[in-house]
């Protein structure tokens, strides 16, 4: 299948499990304003990368702020995630993603791109 742009829900880190081995073994970036788990394994799938996106409660009380950020990030990856996937395709391996905005401020959707870009190459990078 061609990496399309959409966010499909098997596209997304639901899973419990995945999440606290993500945390327990898998590898941190840190690149404002993110910070990133991210864990390779060696099954193949559909869709090779799975994302979980994450605000602090702590610093956004209001729900509709950490949503708004969430929405900006989810939208970043939906539209630059073509780059990762040609990668992984070749390589027939499963990538699983959490992202974790750490800003105190919330960020135009410029600079977020701009983050998501970085961050997507800097994962190209790490896998080669």
């Amino acid at each position: 299948m061609l990496a399309q742009n959409t966010f499909r829900p098997k596209e997304r880190l639901k899973s419990r499990k995945m999440i606290e081995c993500l945390f327990k073994e898998g590898n941190i970036i840190h690149h404002y304003p993110f910070k990133v788990l991210y864990l390779f394994t060696g099954q193949a799938s559909e869709f090779p990368v799975q994302l979980a996106v994450s605000v602090s409660k702590r610093i956004y009380k209001k729900a509709v702020d950490r949503n708004h950020i969430k929405r900006k990030i989810r939208e970043s990856y939906r539209k630059n995630k073509h780059f990762l996937y040609d990668e992984l395709k070749t390589n027939q391996s499963l990538l699983h993603i959490f992202i974790i905005y750490t800003a105190k401020e919330n960020l135009p959707y410029h600079q977020i791109d701009a983050g998501i870009k970085s961050l997507i190459e800097k994962i190209r990078l790490l896998k080669e």
